[in-house]
């Protein structure tokens, strides 16, 4: 039986009434609007719900005094296991709505490169890595924040790197994008399996990598084949 259907009983209580917000305060805050996709929106939405239900299984069949469903796992470890799951989802996915104020610091081309490199071994596992870093990017000058954009690169290596990544590449170079100068970045593997993860667990993690990019004036581009090969392409302008 699902403890889920279970009646709930409810009373009322009652609820004090709110004080009128300080008009001064109130004209004081900033006003930020952050720019949500409905599709992400419906993907984050039915991953949740992915996940309240395996919640849910495992909390039934622990209750019902199961101890084995042949899997060679107890229970309580895959409840554990589906908990830390949703946690590590969560918060990836909040980073999407969060307004973020970025926390900008002069680096290079070079340091990004640096940086880069260090986040594709992390990505790649055993599989070999390769970062080309052509001269006048290596000596271009960018403002970005450091963990807005490791997170946003975190991503991307990940999702491009896939299961059992044969190789994982990057080439840095600088580029004129719609009349600007930006720092662009191409990742590529050759991804041989699937996906680790569903299309909707991946849409999310791929908006979230695109609003990292985009909180520093660039832009995300993905291109993901089935099988044989994934890859995308983020640009950042150049400082001043």
């Amino acid at each position: 039986m699902r403890a889920a259907n279970a009646p709930v009983r409810r009373g009322r209580a009652a609820r004090p009434t709110p004080e009128a917000p300080d008009k001064a305060a109130v004209q004081a805050l900033p006003g930020r609007l952050v720019r949500i996709d409905e599709a992400v929106v419906h993907d984050l939405s039915h991953e949740l719900g992915n996940y309240f239900h395996k919640l849910f299984y495992w909390t039934d069949y622990i209750k019902s005094g199961a101890t084995d469903d042949g899997s060679g796992r107890c229970p309580g470890e895959m409840l554990e296991d589906v908990v830390h799951r949703m946690q590590g989802f969560l918060n990836v996915a909040l980073e999407y709505f969060q307004p973020a104020e970025l926390r900008c610091v002069p680096v290079s081309g070079a340091d990004v490169a640096a940086s880069l490199e260090s986040v594709l071994r992390g990505a790649a596992g055993d599989a070999p890595v390769e970062v080309q870093c052509e001269a006048d990017a290596r000596a271009a000058r960018l403002e970005i924040d450091p963990a807005r954009l490791s997170t946003g690169l975190r991503l991307a290596a990940r999702l491009v790197s896939g299961p059992a990544c044969g190789a994982l590449r990057a080439n840095v170079r600088t580029a004129e994008r719609r009349d600007r100068p930006v720092l662009e970045i191409e990742l590529s593997a050759e991804r041989p399996g699937e996906p680790d993860a569903r299309p909707s667990h991946r849409v999310v993690e791929w908006a979230v990598a695109g609003r990292m990019v985009e909180l520093h004036g660039g832009e995300l581009s993905t291109n993901e084949e089935r099988g044989g090969g994934a890859g995308c392409r983020l640009t950042l302008p150049l400082a001043s």
